[in-house]
């Protein structure tokens, strides 16, 4: 599986430690138990950050809106101790992207379709598109978690540094998954 990216990654869905190894602009994921020439090595899929993520954890925040005021209390929550900070980043990093139903004005068996965030009715086509792009970005998010844990990056960094990330993705991304969602004008 390829995911456009600024890192590189190459992760090993049946490791759960990992080395980092640098080679040209990509980083690989390795099992702490494996060598690089391991065959075992062979077996992997290659994750790659897109550029908008390349270029975030290069220059800082160029997320596409700013962060709302509920991810500003997330911050400032994590920032009072480094355990709080260590929790809330790996609860980011391993949570699964979904797309938050409007269930208020449903009943009796008819499939939900309306997004909670705007209203907006959305099909099957839409929802397939959604969870395409949302394995990716998850996978993003992970190996950004992953890759600055591993370089003992200060946890609240690493967790703003995933905000921010997840912020310059798509407006249907963050309409559907509710995600910092702010409606056509950012305030």
């Amino acid at each position: 599986m390829f995911i456009q990216s600024g890192y590189g990654v190459q992760a090993y869905s049946a490791s759960s430690k990992i080395a980092l190894q640098q080679s040209n602009d990509v980083t690989k994921a390795v099992p702490a138990n494996l060598s690089k020439n391991s065959a075992s090595a062979n077996t992997t899929e290659q994750v790659t950050l897109s550029s908008a993520g390349k270029k975030l954890a290069a220059s800082g925040n160029n997320a596409t809106q700013p962060r709302t005021p509920a991810q500003e209390r997330l911050i400032m929550a994590a920032s009072s101790s480094r355990q709080s900070a260590e929790k809330i980043a790996s609860d980011i990093a391993y949570a699964p992207s979904g797309i938050i139903y409007d269930i208020s004005n449903t009943g009796g068996g008819e499939e939900v379709r309306t997004l909670a965030t705007s209203g907006r009715i959305i099909d099957d086509e839409f929802k397939a598109r959604f969870n395409s792009e949302a394995a990716a970005i998850d996978a993003q998010r992970r190996a950004i978690y992953e890759s600055e844990t591993a370089k003992g990056t200060d946890p609240l960094q690493i967790l703003t540094m995933m905000i921010d990330f997840t912020n310059t993705q798509s407006k249907d991304y963050l309409e559907a998954s509710g995600w910092g969602y702010q409606g056509s004008s950012p305030p």
